[in-house]
């Protein structure tokens, strides 16, 4: 017996010491195999410093692994450190049973040449000969369980070597206390990452296996916008993209319908600028979105604040193309007009929207304010240049809704002065039903719009004050609009000769004739019309309006403007004269006065005076007659070629001269 018991001790002893042997040596050969094999393993060369193996407690430790490039010489990925425990006295149980892994220093250099990467290679390594193997669906019995996951400081770097766009992010770290997989039991981790140029990222989440129920909070700190250069340089041109970005996000749902999740939080904007080589196209100092929830299935957005501020916007248009045309084109492309382009893709989002969801939108945003915003406006294809400001914007709404009625309040100073306000009731969703506008422009001086005024007409507005109140109203596809024009002063210069006119009008003619006697311009210019009817198109209605008037005052240049004179009537359709009368008298000379004033108002109205006389009147006396008409026109400063005397072929019982007035009109 007590040699049994000593064979059975020896036999003992040598096992531990056999074990403790291969716990000692597992380490040193596992680091050796890897060195000497890890080519063939891998297809790259791999290196480690240290293996080490415990096999009493399922401890595992590496560190200091790196993958190489295809050169054997460049570093690929890595890490600095790699610590696993496995619970080994669960694997008999059909368990896989990690108490914890923590990765420290991984690291990773991506590289894009066109469709091809640096681990390419790799993946083609690993890849299975055999592409008509089944595959295994038997259901596993196995359960995993990982307990206390971290990765800490990793950083990965990309490349793209054709574009020449780098993309680094410098610091990264995972935390998850644990979950299961073929288990239950409940999930929770974090993940924090942060940004080569500012910024970091924060996620804490929750997922219940069992119920499939989750809860995610993603939060954003100091986020700076230049970060996603290399992003955005495939869809935008632009010089420098400046900003910071703020936001707590919380995500509540089921994995199973994950559509009906609910998204709340906050979301802030810093600081935002967009420029291209000219200058910054547009910015803001901080917009804050506050969201109630966002329940993407029931196409519900309950937001409950927008609140811009500082808001600078500049818009520039050129013969072909305009500065946001430049914008939205990629670097290596030029710049094209884009309107046909984004009214196909409005009409494509429109379509997939409607399929996407069936539910109509439901919108509210408690309140919504725009505060000190400032847009400009640049035209650069007229002879001179046009540009036009409006500063100190304001919007004010609370309680929008696309299921009722709503309010808003918009204010603004105009270049030069002017001061717009517009107050605005109405349905959003049904908009035909309910729409009450109101639009007060007060102070605008038109001088500013000069380049315009010459471009079209040839002509610069030399003095002018505009003001419109304006009051449009729907009910039930029914527009009435009421439109009131009020200017005074309004001058215009004499006609460029160095530029071609798009149009030719008699605006000189029209002013003076629209003029009151206190130097005021006041129209009216209603507009009514059905919004459901094709034909309708309010804008060219209101010009319609208007082109009547100009049409009235082209057509009676003379009428028009001689009843402003005192003239009546007959004094401008007929100029009497006695068949034998040989000099003018000075009732006569003061009609020829004011027609004269009539035809130097515009330099496209002239008059022809056609002679009618009976058959028995003194033709001497004819002639002397005509010659003191146009001697005395000529006095007046009428050049000769603005009038014409002619003789009419018609012999009447009248004796004297009928009037013609005539405006060319192009």
């Amino acid at each position: 017996m007590k040699k049994f018991l000593k064979i059975l001790l020896w036999i003992v002893g040598v096992l531990l010491a056999l074990v403790l042997i291969i716990t000692l040596l597992a380490g040193p050969i596992a680091k050796g195999y890897v060195n000497r094999h890890g080519e063939d393993l891998t297809g790259r060369k791999v290196h480690v410093d240290h293996v080490g193996v415990n096999l009493f407690t399922g401890h595992v430790n590496i560190r200091d692994l790196d993958v190489y490039e295809d050169d054997a010489t460049t570093v690929f990925a890595g890490f600095d450190t790699l610590d696993v425990n496995v619970r080994l006295l669960k694997i008999p149980f059909h368990t896989l049973h990690f108490g914890h892994i923590t990765l420290a220093g991984l690291h990773a250099d991506v590289k894009q040449n066109c469709d091809r990467f640096n681990f390419s290679s790799l993946i083609e390594h690993f890849a299975s000969d055999d592409s008509t193997a089944d595959e295994d669906t038997t259901p596993s019995d196995w359960v995993l369980k990982f307990y206390n996951i971290r990765i800490s400081h990793a950083q990965f770097n990309y490349d793209d070597l054709a574009s020449g766009k780098n993309w680094h992010v410098p610091d990264v770290n995972l935390r998850v206390p644990g979950f299961e997989l073929g288990g239950s039991g409940n999930t929770e981790g974090g993940l924090n990452i942060g940004f080569a140029r500012g910024g970091r990222l924060g996620v804490v989440g929750n997922y219940d296996s069992q119920s499939n129920d989750f809860d995610l909070t993603v939060s954003l700190a100091e986020f700076a916008l230049d970060n996603l250069d290399a992003l955005l340089s495939d869809f935008l041109r632009y010089e420098h993209l400046d900003g910071n970005v703020y936001a707590v996000l919380k995500a509540e749902g089921n994995i199973d319908e994950i559509m009906r999740s609910s998204i709340s939080g906050r979301v802030a904007l810093s600081d935002i600028a967009v420029g291209d080589a000219n200058g910054q196209i547009a910015g803001f100092d901080s917009l804050a979105v506050a969201v109630n929830k966002i329940c993407l299935d029931d196409n519900l957005f309950d937001i409950a604040s927008v609140r811009l501020s500082g808001l600078n916007a500049t818009y520039e248009q050129w013969q072909e193309y305009s500065n946001l045309d430049r914008l939205l084109s990629p670097l290596n492309a030029t710049p094209t007009p884009q309107q046909d382009t984004l009214q196909a893709k409005d009409t494509v989002a429109t379509s997939d929207t409607a399929t996407a969801s069936s539910k109509p939108m439901q919108l509210h945003v408690g309140s919504f304010a725009i505060e000190n915003a400032a847009l400009t406006y640049t035209d650069h294809t007229l002879p001179e240049p046009f540009s036009f400001a409006v500063t100190k914007l304001g919007v004010e709404a609370s309680d929008l809704t696309t299921a009722g009625e709503n309010n808003a309040r918009l204010q603004a100073t105009l270049q030069g002065g002017g001061k717009l306000n517009v107050i605005w009731k109405g349905d959003i969703s049904n908009w035909k039903q309910h729409q009450d506008l109101i639009l007060i422009l007060r102070g605008l001086d038109m001088r500013q719009f000069t380049p315009w005024s010459v471009a079209y007409t040839a002509q610069p507005v030399d003095d002018g004050i505009f003001g419109l109140s304006s009051h449009t109203m729907i009910a039930n596809s029914r527009l009435v609009s009421k439109n009131n024009i009020d200017i005074y002063k309004l001058r215009v210069g004499n006609r460029r000769q160095d530029i071609d006119p798009k149009v030719k009008l008699p605006l000189k003619t029209a002013l003076y004739i629209l003029r009151d006697k206190d130097d005021k311009i006041q129209l009216e210019l209603p507009v009514n019309g059905d919004v459901d009817s094709p034909e309708f198109n309010y804008m060219k209605a209101l010009w319609k309006t208007l082109g009547n008037l100009v049409v009235k005052v082209a057509t009676s240049p003379a009428r028009a403007l001689g009843n402003a004179l005192g003239l009546s009537d007959e004094d401008l359709e007929f100029f009497a004269v006695e068949p034998d009368q040989r000099s003018l008298t000075s009732e006569q000379y003061h009609v020829l006065s004011s027609l004269a004033t009539i035809a130097q108002s515009d330099s496209l109205l002239t008059l022809t005076f056609e002679r009618q006389m009976p058959a028995t009147a003194d033709s001497a006396a004819l002639s002397r007659l005509d010659g003191q008409i146009r001697n005395y026109l000529i006095e007046q400063g009428l050049p000769q070629k603005r009038f014409n005397i002619t003789v009419s072929d018609t012999v009447g019982q009248r004796s004297g001269y009928a009037i013609v007035s005539e405006i060319a009109i192009e």
